[in-house]
């Protein structure tokens, strides 16, 4: 994933499964209807990777989730924080935030990622690198909302639910001009873009992409003086539905292009709800007045249909 410079600045998944019903060591539940009825929850985080930062760690202290109806949260405070970075957790690979917790049964509207949050919005122990350099993360009313999907689901009792949280950092972390805590230093406020995946509706769009698509366009080549390896300013973006692919449209993800291990160039997309969607390659350039437009290739994008728990190719 990536994000966008603003002018004078330098953007997860969440899994959540109910099995069983028993309780999770190390950590302190309370709230909830405590009915007979329950399931059993894991939650894990997953990011894909984010432009120019080498590392977004947030510590998160807890996980709350709110019952429909207006009923006691249910909240599961860390016997310790979990420090995770979430660019360490990419192309599949989770880290969990909640192991085998016994959950009451029911429709729930929220679920809340806590964190400590300072008076002023700054997370602890968290933070954005970039060119080896730490800056601050800041959730404006963090302390009081922390990280919240407001979105709707269902535990069953005695079923089996998975789910999946796309954390969007892409769209989240912005670097307001002159925004400063500490000593002068730049803040980045994180307002994350989250959407829930119900897992059993969801499959995998991948591909690979050619060298010579990639040369047979300016703005690709803007990025490497010799057009000869991996471009950083190529990326592929997939949009929702079937549209004609912009820079005004937001999308769903934007999956890396990385070097496998064949020596071709490719891309994986996993955890996208079943449905139609348009893939295109996009490479950003910038002018000599600082003007960033966006090319796609193709022009007009390639359509793809995803269907649960199976893989659409789509290549370049």
């Amino acid at each position: 994933m990536k994000f966008s410079y603003r002018a004078g600045s330098p953007g997860k998944w969440l899994r959540l499964i109910a099995v069983g019903c028993f309780a999770a060591p190390l950590l302190v539940a309370c709230g909830g209807g405590g009915g007979a009825s329950s399931a059993t929850m894991n939650l894990g985080i997953t990011d894909g990777p984010v432009a120019s930062a080498s590392a977004v760690v947030v510590s998160f202290t807890g996980v709350e989730l709110q019952p429909s109806g207006g009923g006691k949260a249910v909240t599961f405070n860390f016997s310790s924080p979990k420090t995770i970075d979430l660019l360490q957790e990419q192309n599949g690979n989770e880290a969990s935030l909640l192991s085998g917790v016994s959950v009451p049964a029911g429709n729930y509207d929220w679920i809340r990622l806590l964190l400590n949050v300072s008076s002023n919005g700054t997370v602890a122990n968290s933070y954005i690198e970039i060119n080896g350099a730490q800056y601050p993360l800041v959730i404006p009313s963090g302390a009081q909302t922390g990280l919240k999907l407001v979105q709707g689901f269902t535990m069953t009792a005695n079923q089996v639910a998975d789910f999946t949280v796309d954390f969007m950092l892409q769209q989240s972390i912005t670097a307001p001009p002159g925004q400063t805590t500490g000593g002068g230093t730049q803040d980045y406020i994180l307002k994350p873009a989250l959407r829930l995946i119900n897992n059993v509706q969801a499959g995998t769009i991948s591909g690979t992409v050619a060298m010579s698509t990639l040369q047979s366009n300016s703005a690709c080549l803007a990025g490497s003086s010799t057009g000869s390896g991996p471009l950083p300013n190529a990326q592929v973006y997939i949009f929702s539905g079937s549209v004609t692919p912009s820079s005004s449209l937001t999308p769903v993800v934007e999956p890396e292009i990385t070097l496998s291990s064949t020596g071709s160039y490719s891309y994986d997309q996993p955890f996208l709800l079943a449905g139609n969607y348009t893939v295109a390659v996009a490479c950003t350039s910038t002018s000599s007045t600082g003007t960033s437009t966006v090319a796609f290739i193709p022009a007009a994008g390639q359509s793809a249909t995803v269907t649960a728990n199976q893989t659409t190719t789509v290549n370049f």
